[in-house]
């Protein structure tokens, strides 16, 4: 038994030091890209909290910032304009999403515009308590 030869495996060896780096570099771009991303850029609104059940319907937002600037969906507006945008959509709920630092007059002359356009049904927004 003296001439017994010793047989390695040969095997195939896949490093995975780069595919690790990639997956890595891949989770901390998503995880940044989505900490930024804002539903309607240029708009920072504080909702109001309150406890409500929330509603899963497709609607029209209507936002209303602290400085009193309007926008339908994003899209600036002025106050005057804001009938025609919103009675040309053909959605039949608008959702009002106003800064818990708006006053209510500038929320009622809103609701009012909106109102104005045939649309009954509306919606305000709110922040779910303890969130």
């Amino acid at each position: 038994m003296a001439g017994k030869v010793r047989r390695q495996q040969i095997g195939i060896h896949v490093d995975m030091t780069p595919m690790v780096d990639v997956m890595m570099l891949l989770v901390i771009f998503f995880m940044m890209t989505t900490a930024f991303v804002t539903v309607y850029p240029g708009f920072s609104v504080n909702l109001p909290q309150a406890s409500a059940e929330k509603q899963a319907e497709k609607q029209l937002v209507v936002l209303i910032a602290k400085d009193g600037r309007i926008a339908v969906n994003g899209q600036p507006v002025a106050k005057e304009q804001l009938a025609a945008a919103v009675s040309g959509t053909g959605k039949t709920t608008v959702s009002v999403r106003a800064d818990k630092e708006v006053s209510h007059g500038r929320v009622v002359e809103v609701m009012d515009e909106i109102h104005k356009a045939g649309i009954t049904k509306l919606a305000i927004a709110i922040e779910e308590k303890g969130r």
